[in-house]
């Protein structure tokens, strides 16, 4: 219950709390109303509590720390974004921001009955979390919006830095092109004083070297009409043709003139004992043994005996030979995985899947076995939840294998382990 008493232009609350309202807190408040605002006090001898542990609401306030919850049900709503809340040594301080100043307060609790508090309270924690919806997206819009806005900025000062840059260089430019136009004029200009001595004896040799009038002057320009050189008549246009570029065959990417032939020799003999060294290699084999077949049962033969790179290389040679049988690769991806080559064993994987389309009765354990040993390959890899799944996809494809069954728990449990500790530490930081 709430008990008003008039002081002057204010009205000062002294509310006692029941137990219902407070349960384990204590049983006396006070509060005082201003103009535009309330002030609340809720009294909490030697509290511990944090920002976190108050909510604020337009019509609800609350206080949760256990084993202390308080909550209150505010009669009019206020403007929870203006208000706030002083965590002091013995109290609670709510300075609380009317929503519509002209509304005067006559009590600050509302009375709701016990059963409708928790679907009231469900509501405004609805309205809450909706409205904290609304201005996260208006932040990110307005975020968006001073990125853009400095994107325009940035771009501007740009603009302007280029402009100043190109008139600096078209000052310097211009200032260049005028010194040298002064340069040269300087050069070519003749001195008057040296040019004054010369001029009466150049104008005495132009006189004597003058051709004479009459039929004498005639005959020269005639001699001078026919030395004139004539024009000649332009080349004849080339006829277009085409080159043709014969290439030897190379089996080294350089070309002949730039590789010595010696270190190209020495190295295809590397090679060959190279191949020899892991127990397999093409140039032995007869042309009666070029079978894919064959050589899919060489490498068998070599995987059982353990040697994983020979068995690679017989699977390799057949896949060279047709790239069209499912088993030379599901095998090699065998060979791969006992290597620890995951990352090559889970492509041989793939491919073979590809190959065992479509999807029938008479493949459905080859299928299982490609999905089996990629997702132990993608497992090893790092790639737990992706390996996870390709299990489960093998164990549905062949449900009477409990192998596939085994291994799925095992992946499930591995993963729950994972995200447990991924939990922890992201609780300890």
């Amino acid at each position: 219950m709430h008990s008003w008493k008039q002081c002057g232009c204010a009205r000062i609350l002294s509310s006692t709390h029941s137990p219902t309202h407070q349960r384990s807190l204590p049983s006396t408040g006070t509060s005082s109303q201003s103009v535009v605002g309330i002030v609340l006090r809720v009294p909490f001898p030697a509290n511990r509590f944090q920002p976190d542990d108050i909510f604020t609401m337009e019509q609800f306030l609350k206080i949760s720390h256990p084993p202390h919850y308080w909550e209150l049900f505010l009669a009019h709503p206020i403007d929870a974004d203006a208000s706030h809340c002083s965590i002091l040594e013995n109290e609670v301080v709510f300075e609380l921001v009317k929503q519509d100043p002209t509304v005067c307060w006559d009590t600050v609790e509302l009375d709701v009955p016990r059963a409708e508090r928790a679907t009231l309270k469900q509501q405004y924690e609805e309205q809450h979390r909706k409205r904290l919806e609304q201005q996260s997206k208006q932040r990110a819009i307005e975020k968006d919006r001073k990125k853009k806005d400095e994107i325009h900025r940035q771009i501007e000062r740009e603009r302007v830095d280029r402009s100043a840059i190109d008139n600096l260089l078209e000052e310097s430019k211009q200032r260049e092109l005028k010194r040298m136009e002064l340069a040269m004029v300087k050069q070519y200009r003749p001195d008057p004083a040296k040019a004054s001595a010369p001029s009466a004896a150049n104008s005495l040799s132009n006189i004597r070297s003058a051709p004479l009038k009459g039929a004498g002057a005639t005959g020269t320009q005639h001699s001078d009409q026919q030395q004139e050189p004539r024009p000649s008549s332009p080349p004849a246009i080339r006829r277009s043709g085409t080159l043709e570029v014969t290439f030897s065959e190379r089996t080294f990417v350089t070309p002949k003139r730039e590789s010595m032939e010696q270190a190209e020799q020495e190295w295809t003999l590397k090679q060959a004992a190279a191949r020899r060294a892991v127990g397999f290699a093409d140039d032995d084999l007869r042309p009666d043994e070029r079978n894919p077949e064959w050589l899919k049962q060489r490498g068998d033969t070599f995987f059982q005996q353990r040697n994983f790179l020979a068995a690679i290389s017989a699977y390799s040679a057949g896949i060279r030979l047709t790239k069209d049988y499912y088993a030379l690769f599901l095998n090699r991806s065998a060979a791969h995985l006992a290597l620890e080559n995951y990352q090559r064993c889970a492509e041989d994987c793939s491919t073979a899947l590809e190959l065992l389309q479509p999807p029938v009765e008479a493949n459905r354990k080859a299928r299982v076995a490609c999905l089996a040993r990629r997702a132990a390959a993608l497992v090893k890899l790092g790639f737990l939840q992706q390996g996870y799944e390709e299990m489960i996809a093998a164990s549905r494809l062949d449900p009477d294998e409990a192998s596939l069954r085994l291994e799925v728990d095992r992946l499930r449990r591995c993963i729950e382990e994972e995200r447990e500790n991924r939990s922890e530490s992201e609780s300890d930081e």
